[in-house]
């Protein structure tokens, strides 16, 4: 699987936005493969605003849904956990 450093999109009023990617990473509960990223930007409490998809890596449009449990929802947060405050 390769690893993606940065990716884009194009917003509904044609606006280019870029994002870092933070993690990737295979679900060891559901085998579906996430994206991590961030534009940069903080929320009103000044934490930095993070999302997540479901992709796969081998498409050309590899983005292909956002999380939808909370089961999935939990993974992704211990995962950014790991890579922020690792053990």
């Amino acid at each position: 699987m390769s690893e993606i450093k940065r990716i884009s999109t194009i917003l509904a009023n044609g606006t280019k936005v870029d994002y870092n990617v933070i993690l990737t990473f295979k679900s060891v509960l559901s085998g579906k493969n996430y994206v991590v990223y961030t534009d940069n930007t903080y929320d009103q409490n000044k934490k930095i605003r993070f999302y997540a998809a479901i992709y796969n890596p081998e498409l050309p449009t590899p983005f292909i849904g956002e999380p939808a449990t909370k089961e999935e929802w939990n993974e992704i947060v211990s995962a950014i956990d790991n890579v922020i405050l690792p053990k």
